[in-house]
């Protein structure tokens, strides 16, 4: 009887919400507070909680759900806000999580939450992404990655592995996710001879994710670093070869880099100033609307400080 009260108030409750699937346990879970066994439907924004048992959520769409064991998480048709504990998610589906977004398009993805969030790909790949939506990293088949949450809004990323030069760029390919990124530095210290002096070794770098594009082809983010801690000197031989870039890197090309962060935001600035006019002119836009849009373009540039230890002195692979 109070289990049929239970269910026939959560049905009440969520009566004016459209049905998005079904979620089943092997033994109870939480649902809108509410204590179910077995099975139950699943509406848009409903929370689901488990206890000692997972739950599988089913959705309409065709989205496999499964939550582990205490966890906690409010499930929409196309995301779910993951609060706590451990969640699996097969197809296209988007996880927030800690202020993070982790898009997966037809993949099969982890993301678990504990002092990091930590997000592995079982097969297909995932993307990271800041609340504000600048992607942190793609996540490989086979690869996991993990992310410091107080770090989520401002966009702060780590990358380990080697620091080479390609196309008239520093990039990082990290040893974990084989990631490359491309790295810039504004403001650094000697001009930017410290990051110069780093090609070829390898190091972890600390930094900001910026939203512009990269501009060399193979990288998938743009970097501003601001932390770089020499983990060996040399060694990126191998690498190097791999990714048709070279351990040397030209005089100067280290002040290039330092102001390269603030060219690249004047140049996306433009870019965007241009399509908002250009937008404008076509919609019938008033000037006050398209210097809005300029400056909502304009105002993701960052600063950042790169410090820097150690030079290379090795060109074993």
């Amino acid at each position: 009887m109070i289990k049929a009260q239970f269910l026939f108030i959560s049905a009440v409750a969520f009566a004016a919400s459209p049905a998005i699937g079904i979620v089943t346990a092997s033994g109870h879970f939480t649902l809108e507070r509410s204590v179910v066994w077995g099975n139950s439907t699943l509406f848009e924004g409903s929370t689901v909680e488990t206890g000692q048992a997972s739950s599988s959520l089913a959705l309409r769409n065709g989205v496999k759900l499964e939550l582990g064991a205490a966890s906690k998480a409010k499930v929409f048709e196309n995301r779910a806000i993951l609060e706590k504990g451990v969640s699996v998610v097969t197809g296209s589906y988007e996880i927030d999580a800690a202020g993070f977004t982790i898009s997966s398009v037809g993949a099969r993805l982890r993301v678990a939450m504990g002092d990091r969030v930590e997000v592995a790909s079982m097969n297909g790949t995932g993307r990271v992404m800041t609340s504000g939506g600048a992607l942190l990293a793609t996540v490989p088949a086979g690869r996991t990655m993990s992310f410091s949450m107080q770090a989520s809004g401002s966009g702060i990323v780590t990358r380990s592995g080697c620091l080479l030069f390609k196309d008239g760029h520093f990039i990082l390919q990290d040893e974990n996710t084989q990631e490359v990124v491309e790295l810039y530095g504004k403001g650094l210290p000697g001009a930017g001879k410290e990051l110069q002096d780093n090609v070829g070794n390898r190091v972890e770098v600390t930094g900001t994710a910026l939203g512009q594009k990269p501009a060399v082809s193979i990288a998938t983010l743009v970097v501003d670093a601001t932390k770089v801690t020499q983990k060996s000197q040399g060694g990126c031989l191998s690498v190097a070869s791999a990714l048709d870039a070279k351990t040397e890197a030209p005089a100067g090309a280290g002040k290039a880099a330092a102001s390269g962060a603030a060219a690249g935001a004047a140049a996306g600035a433009a870019a965007g100033a241009a399509a908002g006019a250009a937008a404008g002119t076509a919609a019938g836009l008033s000037t006050g609307a398209i210097i809005g849009i300029v400056a909502g373009v304009g105002g993701g540039g960052a600063a950042a400080a790169l410090a820097l230890a150690g030079k290379k002195s090795s060109t074993s692979p």
